[in-house]
């Protein structure tokens, strides 16, 4: 996920240098325009580490001391955070190789039960600045004890060996795929919810450096033995820029759905909003969607607000506002301006799942708050905190640090909660293979039921809105 509030304030690199030298901790206490490392201080007796590995010391001395210094929290979520350094010293000297020894440091951040705080390797640095992936192109969930295939890009070696939406993973290279998948979300790095957690299982089957090989056997849904394929697969690099669809429904609602709050998607999601001011009512698809920019979650929130609103407050380790070159950059009360008679006040509708984080949660929950949005779907992610941007680790890596906390205006914190929906609804294996979203069924039978003049958020019951054939399900 993109930092934040990062990189909208930019001036030339030799331009700042003279300007932060003499006390750069006054004028930019954030380090939001220079990511420096700072001085080295070690907690305990340090395991020793060899003389080849110097730049993987200074990585560690890096990542501890900025999360020590600089972590929102000073209470490092209950986590004792000089023990976390005791007990991962000796396993990253004990690293049998960088890829080995990036995914350690990646976990001892994951000992904060965050998901914004994290390492990433330089070869997701390369693969971030170049918007793609190095996967099987595959995404996968577990359902109803199946490792069910949700996506297959149309380029992957999957695809062309006959997966499809819907089917289960049988086995991966020669091992139970569920039992495989199981043991993998254990192993992997802690996280903000059990439910994020499990993406590092996904990413471990999935990613990986290009031409390595994979093998697996997917079923076809109702079929015997003879409905089995199995292949052997290689990881590939997949282009993933940002994308962004609109368009009027037959059933006359708006819809918009967006990958990710890109400054760059900022003036087509605005705009797309203006466009679809006749239709009588909207649904904006956050399912999948990372998050981002605050800055556009908040500009796409004051697009759905009349009137200016304080919608909750920010947590920082100082508990004073976000200053640069003292001035207030950030507000721990930030207030939205309303769009006054620009903005869409007819009936909206927001959808989540899982996989919605950051900024769509931001922006979920607080149009749910403020009574301006029917959230249907799943919980979303539970991973609403924020980092200013990537600092530079050594030996090529980025660090992310959360650096400020969310409360909304009821007090309810997203984080390691989730937004809950008002309407629950959960995909299942069935609704793949029938290429059935009733994720967005439900949300245009809301519209049609809706008083056109009403525009509070409605409570309605999940039978309102569901076929009886096909009830909610309870979120996992």
């Amino acid at each position: 996920m993109p930092p934040f509030f990062a990189r909208f304030l930019v001036l030339p690199p030799l331009l700042l240098t003279p300007m932060l030298m003499p006390g750069c901790a006054i004028v930019d206490p954030h380090n939001m325009l220079s990511r420096q490392r700072t001085a080295v201080v070690i907690p305990d007796t340090p395991v020793p580490l060899l003389a080849t590995d110097a730049w993987k010391k200074e990585a560690l001395d890096y990542v501890w001391n900025t999360v020590n210094e600089k972590y929102y929290d000073p209470k490092f979520n209950g986590v004792d955070w000089r023990a976390v350094r005791v007990k991962y010293e000796p396993l990253l000297q004990a690293a049998n190789s960088d890829d080995e020894y990036w995914e350690l440091l990646d976990k001892m951040t994951g000992e904060l039960k965050d998901s914004h705080t994290r390492v990433h390797s330089p070869k997701q640095v390369e693969q971030q600045r170049n918007n793609e992936s190095h996967s099987l192109g595959l995404g996968f969930a577990e359902m109803a004890n199946s490792l069910v295939l949700t996506s297959v890009h149309p380029e992957s070696d999957a695809y062309w060996a006959g997966a499809r939406i819907g089917m289960t993973i049988k086995t991966i290279n020669g091992e139970p795929a569920l039992a495989l998948y199981r043991r993998l979300a254990f192993e992997t790095r802690d996280s903000s919810t059990p439910w994020a957690r499990v993406r590092g299982a996904v990413r471990k089957i999935n990613a990986g450096d290009i031409d390595t090989s994979v093998s697996m056997t997917f079923v076809r849904a109702g079929t015997s033995a003879d409905g089995e394929i199995t292949t052997t697969m290689k990881r590939r690099k997949f282009k993933t820029p940002p994308s962004f669809t609109k368009r009027v429904l037959p059933s006359g609602f708006g819809y918009i759905r967006f990958s990710g709050f890109v400054e760059s998607l900022r003036g087509e999601v605005i705009d797309a909003i203006d466009s679809f001011k006749d239709t009588p009512g909207l649904i904006v698809d956050l399912r999948g969607n990372g998050g981002g920019s605050a800055a556009m979650s908040q500009a796409l929130i004051t697009k759905f607000l009349s009137d200016t609103q304080k919608p909750g407050r920010l947590l920082t380790r100082t508990g004073k506002p976000i200053t640069l070159f003292f001035i207030k950059t950030m507000e721990l009360e930030p207030e939205l301006k309303g769009d006054k008679q620009k903005a869409y006040t007819k009936p909206l509708v927001i959808l989540t799942n899982e996989a919605s984080a950051s900024a769509s949660e931001m922006t979920a929950g607080m149009l749910q708050d403020l009574g301006r949005a029917t959230i249907i779907g799943e919980r979303s992610c539970g991973c609403l905190l924020a980092y200013l941007g990537y600092a530079d680790v050594p030996g090529g890596g980025w660090l992310a640090y959360s650096e400020i906390g969310f409360v909304s205006k009821n007090g309810r914190r997203v984080e390691a909660n989730g937004v809950m929906p008002d309407v629950t609804v959960q995909l299942t294996r069935d609704d793949y293979v029938l290429n059935r979203d009733r994720v967005l069924e439900t949300a245009e039978t809301f519209l049609r039921n809706k008083k056109p003049t009403d525009e509070k958020r409605a409570n309605i019951t999940t039978s309102d809105a569901i076929s009886p054939s096909t009830p909610a399900a309870n979120i996992k």
